[in-house]
């Protein structure tokens, strides 16, 4: 009888671990069909003049003796790479996907461009990606396949960050270009309508890699602007594009020959020359376009017998029978450039808006709606409030100001243009040293928290002194850390946190006091200690009430404050405000410097803004600045919300307005405004 049972159980144990094993094979077989190469098609069956898509980049395998091509295709709401196959570049087959972005994959927007390499035995795709929503910009990001070109890529970057190209610019259509001794760089174009380019000219920029293209080695550098170049033509309201940045190097006279797109009136092909030989140039434009028929996004390569090819897409338009195709032309060098292709070898002329790519704004400086100041909450009422402050996290805008005495409130919104009240961002506990006068409020983000910098008058002392609070959240609440935050000896208001590259905070701040009875301000500047429990030096001094500008009620007013610290490439910026804000003559002004501790230099153009009454402008300032959704800087400032009011006066309204960069790296703004402004957001 126990033999029975045994003999039973051993029966039930075979039979389970059949079981187990044929769902292990089943396992192992899913798992091999998720990480091999996916399988191929049979029949090339697609010729080229099929071929409709964007940005076509060729890779030739010379060890199968192959081409493919990995394009960018969506599926289930999700992003991913879909590679084609051909043997001859004129028949193709598809072959499916060998990438698709996983739910929670920070890349969520564009999947743009794909350039896929064979480099150093595995295969990597430069691929432009962007996540609206966490107000990550658009950059080029890296994938790497390990089995081959058709095999399964992954991203080379750690899960945190999503693009290999400068969090801080706006990027892409990123290419790889490896020198002789190794060194690969990154090619890559700085959108026109991004962050800190001037008058909406695209650029073009090169950074090293890592040899294992897992990270990048010093700073970028910038190789020219579209501008430099004598053929390309500004398109929509003034745009000069760059595309698609590739590098191919001239065997014979050692010349680099960098390739790269814009309109001339259509889409066409340009190119710049190296004689150095060497990616940071200096880079010597063609006057006339390599190619000017409606076709574009380049990319050069030699064919499996030797044969020099060029690779774009042709016509320029994203709709429609006669739409965007593979083109693969002959394209040869003479004197260490490329030579001029036939116009007429690609014949179709289509009727085309350039800044519209696949229903997108690519271009994204078309007008889509427009504002008028000041900005509305959302019960269509003036923003109210004074020294207003714009922080954004997470795709949200945050605006906070002066309030009132017992803390300050908040605004959010997602277009910077309608704001909704969401009440208290900070309150001032009862045993607060300050009693009256809690200014000026600022909200920077530093390693992981929410700072805010404030000032109130402390009667104990007599003076105005600031304070620093924080907050795990961008909306609060904020509690204090320091009261005050440091102390002086003398009156401390409108501190402004900046960090710079290298992770070192700093403080800005205005010495207010009244010294003859004069109202007094002026700027100074101090290294932070890392954990911002105090200042780690001595202040330095920055400026006072020096320029004309500035002199207006001299004899009662002497004042430079709310400064506001940025950077732009090697350049520290900073906007400050001058006179007085409840009188009519507030204004801003900029000054440069080449540290943050500087020495500090006035612009001689200033003021940036200031009262302009046959406009309905009366003292504009106190302000910050913000990336706009569309990549540009704009300028938040408040002014009266009566430009005839009886002065002093401090009822005051915010407005927004764009900010640029001259020729010469002058920060300028189109405003101050009062008519509606077009956005393209």
């Amino acid at each position: 009888m126990r033999l029975n049972r045994i003999h039973k159980k051993v029966d039930i144990i075979k039979i389970g671990v059949c079981l187990i094993i044929v769902m292990l094979n089943s396992y192992a077989l899913l798992a091999q069909q998720d990480s091999q190469p996916v399988t191929e098609k049979a029949g090339y069956n697609i010729s080229a003049g099929d071929m409709h898509m964007r940005d076509p980049f060729v890779t030739v395998d010379r060890k199968n003796h192959c081409y493919y091509i990995i394009t960018s295709r969506w599926k289930d709401g999700r992003g991913g790479l879909f590679a084609y196959k051909s043997e001859d570049l004129k028949n193709w087959k598809e072959i499916g996907f060998v990438f698709q972005a996983a739910p929670d994959y920070l890349g969520k927007d564009d999947f743009w461009a794909p350039d896929t390499y064979e480099y150093k035995g595995n295969y990597y795709s430069f691929l432009t990606l962007s996540n609206k929503e966490k107000g990550i910009l658009r950059g080029t990001t890296i994938l790497k396949s390990t089995t081959g070109a058709l095999g399964t890529y992954k991203p080379v970057l750690p899960a945190r960050q999503l693009n290999i190209t400068p969090e801080s610019m706006q990027c892409l259509d990123g290419s790889l270009f490896v020198e002789d001794n190794g060194t690969p760089w990154i090619i890559f174009s700085v959108e026109w309508c991004g962050p800190n380019v001037q008058n909406k000219i695209g650029e073009i920029w090169a950074q090293k890699l890592k040899r294992n293209l897992t990270g990048t080695v010093g700073k970028p550098h910038r190789l020219f602007r579209a501008s430099d170049a004598k053929w390309p033509t500004k398109i929509g309201d003034g745009v000069l594009v760059t595309d698609a940045p590739f590098i191919w190097k001239d065997k014979v006279s050692g010349n680099l020959i960098l390739t790269w797109s814009s309109f001339s009136p259509l889409y066409s092909i340009g190119q710049a020359i190296s004689k150095s030989g060497k990616v940071l140039g200096p880079w010597e434009h063609e006057e006339k376009p390599v190619f000017s028929n409606n076709g574009g996004h380049q990319m050069i390569f030699e064919d499996l017998q030797g044969n020099l090819k060029i690779s774009f897409h042709s016509p320029n338009e994203s709709k429609g029978a006669k739409r965007e195709t593979l083109t693969i032309m002959d394209i040869k060098i003479k004197d260490g450039k490329f030579e001029v292709l036939d116009k007429n070898l690609v014949s179709e002329k289509n009727v085309f808006d350039p800044l519209v790519v696949d229903g997108e704004n690519k271009v994204c400086c078309k007008p889509e709606k427009k504002y008028a100041n000041p900005v509305k909450t959302t019960e269509n009422k003036d923003l109210s409030i004074g020294d207003p402050f714009v922080y954004q996290y997470n795709g949200i805008y945050y605006l906070t100001g002066t309030t009132n005495d017992s803390g300050f409130d908040y605004y959010t919104s997602k277009d910077l243009i309608t704001w909704e009240n969401k009440g208290a961002l900070y309150r001032k506990s009862a045993n607060h040293i300050g009693t009256s006068a809690f200014w000026a409020p600022e909200v920077r983000y530093y390693k992981g928290k929410f700072y805010m910098t404030y000032c109130c008058y402390v009667p104990g002392k007599d003076m105005l002194q600031t304070c620093l609070a924080v907050s795990e959240n961008p909306d609060g609440p904020f509690t204090d850390l320091y009261t005050p935050w440091f102390d002086l000896g003398y009156s401390v208001i409108d501190a402004d946190i900046f960090v710079d590259d290298d992770g070192t905070p700093y403080v800005y701040y205005s010495k207010n006091g009244m010294p003859n009875g004069v109202a007094t301000g002026e700027l100074y500047t101090a290294k932070l200690k890392e954990d911002l429990s105090g200042l780690d030096g001595e202040p330095v001094f920055v400026s006072g009430a020096s320029q004309e500008w500035e002199k207006v009620r001299w004899d009662v007013n002497r004042c430079n404050e709310g400064p506001f610290v940025f950077k732009k490439n090697d350049t520290y910026y900073m906007t400050y405000s001058a006179n007085d804000t409840g009188e009519g003559f507030y204004g801003v002004g900029v000054s440069l410097a080449q540290h943050p501790l500087g020495p500090w230099r006035k612009c001689a153009d200033n003021p940036l803004m200031t009262t302009d009454l046959s406009n309905n402008i009366s003292s504009p300032g106190h302000n910050s600045i913000i990336e706009a959704p569309d990549g540009n800087l704009y300028i938040v400032y408040h002014r009266h919300a009566d430009a005839h009011c009886k002065k002093p006066n401090w009822d005051r309204v915010v407005c927004i307005d764009r900010l640029y960069f001259d020729e010469r790296g002058r920060l300028k703004v189109d405003g101050p405004t009062n008519t509606p402004q077009s956005v393209s957001w």
